[in-house]
This record gives C-alpha cells, structure tokens and sequence, in this order.
C-alpha cells in the first residue's frame, strides 16, 4: 500500500508560499543591508547581522520554491516486510522493518511503534493534512498489527482462524 500524504495542489501552493516569502524576505534583507551600509551615518553591526540573516533565510526559501532544492514527497508505504514513511516534506524518511516491531500503540493523532530492542518511533497522524488519510493510515497498521499477532495499545492480538460453514 502507498499513499501519498500531501496532494499535490497542497504542494504547490506551499512553494508558492515559499516563492512569495523568499522574495519577501531577500528584498527586505537587501533593502536594510542596503541602507546600513550606504545611507547610514553610524554602521551598526547588530542590524547588519541580521539583514544578511533575513537575506540568507530569505534566499533558501526561494531555492526551494524554485526547486533549485527539491522538497520531498510526504508518503506512507506498507508492505508485508516494512513499513516506510515521511510525514513532511523536509523530514527525514523513516523506515521500520516488521521483524523488528514488538507492538503498536495507536492513538487518535500519533503510532507509535515499540521495537524489540526497547527503542520507539513514531508516526505523527496529527502532521497529515487529511484526516480521512491520517485515519486509513491508522485503520490499515491497525489490521496489520491484528493480523501479524502484535500487541495492540496493550492487548495482545490472538490469531483467530475463522470457522468455515458447511
């Protein structure tokens, strides 16, 4: 199963957002630096520092939203040996093999996963922008965790075989 957990108007609407605030920020940035250096009769470094800041800040943003840096694809991938996901799109991908999953704990907005070796990871529910997605997410590691026998917000799953009628 794959999902992806940002649509892709969401997208890029956040790197025009991104577009408009780098530009905001470089002008605004340049314009300060600008008139510290050239039209100011006394320089003070603290303004300076912090108008080459908002141009450095200001600049990233716009590489990004011109895709000099690329964002990421937030998603979620299941298979039967591994689960996959990044949950936004500067976040880091996370990877968790099911061999190594001792149980779940499944609230409303957060999964988390109890390892073999005593570590925990994470899954933020809450940092999906749909909640239908962020609930299917859930439901489907819900079923998962039932059918591999793991146990479940503390209660262990029995693997029951369902009778067959004659």
């Amino acid at each position: 199963m794959y999902v992806n957990l940002y649509p892709s108007k969401a997208f890029q609407e956040t790197k025009r957002s991104l577009l408009l605030m780098g530009m905001f920020l470089t002008l605004g940035g340049g314009y300060a630096l600008l008139r510290e250096l050239l039209w100011m009769d006394m320089f003070r470094e603290g303004w300076a520092a912090a108008s080459v800041l908002l141009v450095l800040v200001g600049a990233t943003m716009l590489a990004f939203g011109t895709d000099i840096f690329r964002l990421q694809d937030a998603f979620f991938s299941m298979t039967p040996k591994r689960i996959v996901y990044r949950v936004s799109v500067l976040g880091r991908q996370q990877e968790i093999n099911w061999e190594e999953v001792s149980a779940l704990d499944i609230t409303e907005s957060l999964v988390t996963f109890v390892l073999v070796s005593g570590r925990q990871r994470y899954l933020r529910l809450g940092a999906i922008q749909q909640p239908e997605i962020a609930r299917h997410v859930s439901r489907s590691l819900h079923l998962a965790a039932i059918e591999k026998g793991l146990v479940l917000n503390g209660i262990k799953a029995s693997s029951f075989k369902p009778a067959l009628q004659a």
